[in-house]
């Protein structure tokens, strides 16, 4: 099997992975392993798939998430456009993360990637849920105690999984990359 087709299943078993664990954490608001899986999946697979694995696990949560489907287009495009960010945090971050050699400090600047990107998919999404019920602010502001467990439980699981992720490349990197 040449190496393309090796990332293509790559990405959707990532996509299958955040699914899975998106299900299986549906009943604790904002705490599910969605997030830190579209990450890996960026430092794993780099651009391509930290936006390919995103947007295709993102479309199926969205349209079959167990509380219902995102009826409303304006909250499903930041929903995807947030999943993407974390994708695309984990390509633009590989080489800094892969090359590490002290996990304390890969572990911090993983955390803090989780706490920032995790800040921006929540002001995007709750800005997009305000808008389209005209309530921008008011949505923000009671959105707010959801912001911070979902922040607070993204940079630890972030941090935690970085001596995992880079272990895990050193097995992974022959068989995604090498023709």
């Amino acid at each position: 099997m040449n190496y393309r087709l090796r990332r293509i299943a790559a990405a959707g078993l990532f996509a299958a992975l955040a699914l899975a664990t998106s299900y299986a954490m549906a009943a604790v608001p904002n705490v599910k392993f969605f997030d830190v899986c579209l990450f890996i999946a960026g430092i794993f697979l780099g651009f391509w798939g930290g936006i390919v694995v995103p947007l295709v696990a993102g479309s199926i949560y969205i349209l079959f998430n167990p509380n219902g489907p995102q009826t409303i287009l304006i909250v499903g495009i930041a929903q995807i456009a947030g999943f993407m960010m974390f994708g695309i945090a984990g390509a633009i971050f590989r080489k800094m993360i892969l090359a590490n050699r002290n996990h304390y400090v890969g572990m911090v600047f993983c955390a803090a990637i989780g706490v920032v990107v995790t800040f921006i998919y929540d002001i995007i999404t709750n800005a997009a849920w305000g808008y389209s019920m005209g309530a921008v602010r008011p949505v923000i502001i009671s959105g707010i105690a959801f912001s911070l467990v979902h922040m607070g439980f993204n940079g630890l699981i972030f941090g935690l999984a970085e001596p995992l992720v880079v272990k895990l490349w050193q097995v992974a990197k022959p068989y995604l990359y090498s023709r």
